[in-house]
């Protein structure tokens, strides 16, 4: 990332932001709420256009295509099974049903959901969603994965499980970027960027 600066209106929320990572990389995203950690991974992720800097990954510019996103609100398809959601985006990427399949029920069994992958979301607890919507991310299989605040909703166990297959990313030679408050999340991770006052310190 390079001078990254935005703003609405008057506020400046990114006002020049620098930070060099390896490409395959665990980080942690801190700052207080509403230093524009949210606002810095969706310019990372290329939905957001700053209005000045440039975010490039092994030497070229990120768009949308390589990035996979855990937001804070899972957006899932309710009348679908854990597996139908975490199967669409190896679908979409033009494998076949059953490698697609394959690969959500590998995903959903590393973060312990392998019990309810014939479950429809809707009759899911707030943290089972959570855990889905991480394993659609990481069953993507993009370059980068970005997670907003994954671990918010779940108790210790859950949690564990989720920062495990975060952290598996950088394992295979991918860049995870992880926005938290948690600092035991933070402290697993191979780097951190503490973002105050719309720089990284």
């Amino acid at each position: 990332m390079s001078g990254i600066r935005v703003a609405f209106g008057d506020r400046c929320v990114l006002d020049g932001v620098e930070a060099r990572v390896p490409k395959a990389c665990s980080v942690a995203l801190v700052g207080p709420s509403g230093s524009g950690k949210t606002t810095l991974l969706a310019v990372i992720g290329g939905l957001l256009a700053a209005s000045a800097g440039v975010v490039r990954y092994a030497d070229s510019r990120v768009d949308s295509r390589d990035t996979a996103w855990v937001m804070q609100t899972t957006a899932l398809l309710g009348a679908r099974s854990a597996r139908s959601n975490v199967a669409l985006g190896p679908l979409h990427k033009g494998l076949t049903r059953a490698r697609s399949c394959a690969i959500a029920d590998a995903v959903l069994a590393e973060l312990g959901m392998e019990e309810w992958a014939q479950t429809q979301v809707r009759r899911l607890s707030g943290g089972e969603r959570q855990r889905v919507a991480v394993a659609r991310a990481l069953a993507q299989g993009a370059p980068i994965v970005i997670a907003d605040e994954p671990t918010a909703s779940l108790d210790a166990r859950s949690r564990d499980r989720v920062v495990d297959a975060l952290l598996a990313v950088e394992d295979a030679g991918r860049l995870v970027v992880i926005a938290t408050h948690d600092y035991w999340v933070a402290e697993r991770c191979s780097t951190v960027l503490e973002l105050v006052d719309g720089r990284v310190r």
